[in-house]
């Protein structure tokens, strides 16, 4: 956190975003279910950091969001509560949203999880496809690029993984009895 001009300035990076899938799945787990205090704050946190994560995506002109972000309620009103950090304006491609959302569905089957993720897909079809897979984006506060020759290997592996799960109504997956991904997004049987 920054001080300046008494103004409070906070930045949030991206990677992040994978905290409310396990805070959700924390809260369903919890040994004394999900009447407990410490459930229902995990999976009330869980449920606004998504918000604010999706929120990183949808107020940027492009529907991307940056590497690292500005968060602060004073910027000018005509401006929005996001802007990327100088020298973090890019989008890698991560999975990091998308698996949030995926876990925040699976386990409270609530359609605005669904919404958010095909909004970012959209987004992330429209700015990053390439001619041969899909690209780096370098400003997400432009939405006049074209996507850089770059694309990670956790794109294919984990961000396309979760938005197809988290479209998919008859995917056969339990994340509380049968299922674990690891950080790779791969999938394990736990019995």
């Amino acid at each position: 956190m920054f001080v300046t001009s008494n103004t409070k300035t906070t930045e949030m990076e991206h990677l992040t975003c994978f905290l409310p899938g396990l805070l959700a799945l924390g809260a369903y787990t919890h040994v004394d279910g999900l009447k407990s205090e410490q459930s229902k704050r995990d999976l009330a946190t869980a449920k606004a950091l998504a918000y604010t994560c999706y929120q990183m995506y949808v107020q940027m002109p492009s529907g991307l969001a940056a590497d690292i972000s500005v968060v602060s309620n004073r910027f000018s009103q005509s401006d929005c509560d996001f802007k990327p950090r100088i020298g973090h304006e890019y989008y890698t491609l991560r999975p990091e949203l998308m698996e949030s959302l995926f876990i925040l569905h699976h386990l409270t089957r609530d359609e605005t999880y669904r919404y958010w993720g095909w909004e970012v897909f959209n987004s992330i079809e429209k700015y990053c496809k390439a001619q041969y897979g899909y690209g780096r984006y370098a400003n997400v506060k432009d939405d006049s690029l074209e996507p850089e020759d770059k694309m990670e290997s956790f794109f294919l592996a984990e961000t396309l993984k979760y938005a197809y799960l988290l479209q998919d109504p008859d995917h056969t997956i339990d994340l509380i009895d049968k299922h674990v991904f690891n950080t790779e997004a791969h999938l394990f049987k736990v019995n």
